[in-house]
């Protein structure tokens, strides 16, 4: 999957419904989110920067981690062409490598849950990343058929999310006030997705 995603990394932002998703989830998560400029934030999935470069125009810093290294350098390249110094990169994958020092006020993902085999361990990471009061933001599918990648499913773990059934894993990974709420449409293939923004805080 990572070499799939490496091939695709100097196109990935031509295409508008990208840029469209990325910004609708960007959008809802400044809604439910209170944003400051001390904040450290952590974009785990970050690909090349969409949200992550949103989110380092609002925050004092921004992580983005990213099992890809071709989407990383993209973004690397877009955050030095913006100025933006305060974006980080790293190439890990968090089930498999040791986590980076913390602790971050946000940490947020957009539309990468579900490529993630085992959500509930992530979830526990994400926990430990996390200063007290600190929250997370994850965007992803509700449940579908499994259309929406169709042929383009390998690292597919998960065809969407049941909404309550995350939030109670949110719960069981130590967060409080855990909740989904729409976040935007995700036209694609002739159809309508609906991508969710599930936020949740850390005691």
């Amino acid at each position: 999957m990572t070499s799939s995603f490496d091939a695709r990394a100097q196109t990935w932002d031509d295409d508008p419904r990208r840029r469209y998703l990325a910004a609708g989830i960007f959008a809802a998560l400044e809604q439910t989110v209170p944003l400051r400029a001390d904040m450290a934030a952590l974009d785990y999935g970050a690909g090349t920067g969409l949200l992550t470069l949103a989110l380092a125009a609002r925050v004092r810093r921004v992580l983005a981690v990213d099992s890809s290294a071709g989407m990383l350098a993209v973004l690397a390249n877009k955050a030095q062409a913006a100025g933006q110094a305060h974006v980080e990169t790293l190439h890990a994958d968090f089930t498999k490598a040791p986590l980076p020092a913390g602790p971050f006020d946000l940490v947020a993902s957009a539309m990468t849950l579900h490529h993630v085999a085992d959500v509930d361990a992530l979830l526990r990471n994400f926990h430990t990343l996390l200063a007290p009061g600190g929250r997370i933001a994850l965007a992803d599918l509700d449940a579908e058929d499994g259309s929406f990648h169709g042929a383009n499913a390998a690292g597919v773990y998960h065809l969407g999310f049941d909404r309550a059934a995350l939030e109670r894993k949110l719960l069981d990974a130590g967060f409080v006030d855990a909740r989904c709420a729409d976040a935007v449409r995700n036209e694609k293939n002739g159809r309508t997705y609906t991508v969710f923004l599930a936020t949740a805080r850390k005691p």
